[in-house]
């Protein structure tokens, strides 16, 4: 007899099925932390550091691209100065926090996990206050039970299991329940060490075949992919069509111009192409051109949005205790609003919201959501609302000027 082996989809969904908690490495699945040419850089300003305090480098480490692989190395070497290449370290992290890009998908993971009771922590070998650093930009650091980053011992970084460990206690949750998505070997030994399920992301071909072959249990190319697994496992109920944001804008395309929006760019020179102009969108709201046609950019905060077809409205969540809470307060909202013009838009008839990161024809990859609306101009305006203390809400409604013949 012959026995099929366990197809890598299957693997995937088996253990999205298992996990109870989500644990995130930080640079890589939740964002670039260093770009391509700020990590050499930074790892330059490291080697002169050490240099200043009149330690002879290694021959090994007087070239190099990564800043942690110095810092870890100094351990061996200059042991007296971790504390001060740590904090060195550290500060330029923070720096890089404060524009660092977010990885396409990523809060997709956040928003499926939340959907379906999953507990969520950062699990890194950066350091804390960077991490806090970047969640603090958008609020987005009450989506994580627990941020566990690079402490003062070195030898205590991943692959070490300890920082896996440490979090699984902050959850309150068996290795055996938790899966960790990493895109490094040091991510998938650390998993392994501590009896977690490790989930690799690999952006490069060549990524994939290293955590491959340092036993990483499934590998995804994509977050989004990710999060598409852990909401399937879990079907989340849900009151209203939400549309969630990588951590960009999110557009609205008319259909008759989806082949026209051509999402992120992975062109330095282009600055990220189409998704570049709509985070350069100031303001709640913006229209672009898209080829012949107009697309609305829904900006400022990503920010989960529904569209209520009979109000002509867009709500956008920014906080609330729950979405139940969030539906009831609605009607509420709108009574109050305080509505402020914020130009025109005009379309050539039905269009598309989703995450302006996406192309107009690849809406199969992630959430989006049909806006029904007649060909013709319509006046935007917006509104900032508090219905109660608990919760804030961001209205965008079309009012409808012209409607051609």
């Amino acid at each position: 007899m012959t026995i099929e082996a366990e197809r890598p989809a299957d693997r995937l969904a088996d253990i999205a099925e298992r996990a109870d908690a989500v644990l995130v490495d930080f640079d890589g699945p939740i964002c670039r932390l260093f770009g391509s040419k700020a990590a050499p850089r930074v790892a330059a300003d490291l080697r002169q550091l050490i240099l200043s305090r009149g330690v002879v480098l290694p021959d090994e480490l007087r070239d190099g691209d990564d800043p942690l692989a110095l810092f870890r190395a100094t351990a061996a070497f200059a042991p007296e100065l971790v504390g001060v290449v740590g904090a060195a370290l550290a500060s330029a992290e923070v720096e890089a926090a404060a524009s660092a890009e977010t990885t396409i998908g990523a809060f997709d993971l956040v928003r499926a996990c939340l959907a379906t009771g999953r507990s969520l922590a950062v699990v890194s070998n950066n350091s804390a206050a960077a991490i806090g650093a970047y969640l603090g930009r958008r609020d987005r650091a009450r989506y994580f039970a627990a941020v566990v980053g690079r402490g003062e011992h070195p030898d205590l970084l991943k692959p070490d299991p300890t920082p896996v460990v440490q979090a699984l206690r902050a959850l309150k949750v068996a290795p055996g329940a938790a899966v960790l998505v990493g895109d490094s070997v040091t991510d998938v030994e650390a998993a392994r060490a501590a009896g977690v399920a490790c989930i690799g992301y690999a952006d490069k071909p060549a990524k994939a075949e290293r955590l491959t072959a340092a036993g990483a249990d499934a590998i995804v190319t994509d977050m989004t992919d990710l999060a598409s697994v852990l909401a399937r496992t879990r079907t989340p109920v849900s009151l209203l069509p939400w549309v969630d944001s990588g951590g960009g804008p999110l557009i609205v395309v008319p259909t008759t111009a989806f082949g026209e929006w051509n999402g992120a760019s992975d062109d330095d020179d282009d600055f990220w192409g189409d998704y570049g102009r709509a985070c350069r969108v100031d303001g709640y709201v913006g229209v672009l051109d898209v080829g012949a046609a107009q697309a609305l950019v829904l900006a400022d905060e990503p920010a989960s949005t529904t569209y209520l077809p009979d109000r002509r409205i867009f709500v956008r969540w920014l906080y609330a205790d729950s979405e139940a809470e969030v539906v009831r307060l609605v009607p509420r909202a709108v009574e109050i609003a305080d509505w402020e013009d914020a130009g025109t838009w005009t379309t050539s008839g039905p269009a598309e919201l989703f995450d302006s990161a996406y192309t107009g024809d690849g809406l199969e990859h992630t959430t989006h959501l049909t806006v029904d609306l007649a060909r013709g101009t319509y006046l935007i305006r917006t509104a900032l609302v508090q219905p109660d203390e608990r919760t804030a809400l961001m209205l965008v409604h079309l009012v409808e000027q012209t409607r051609p013949v």
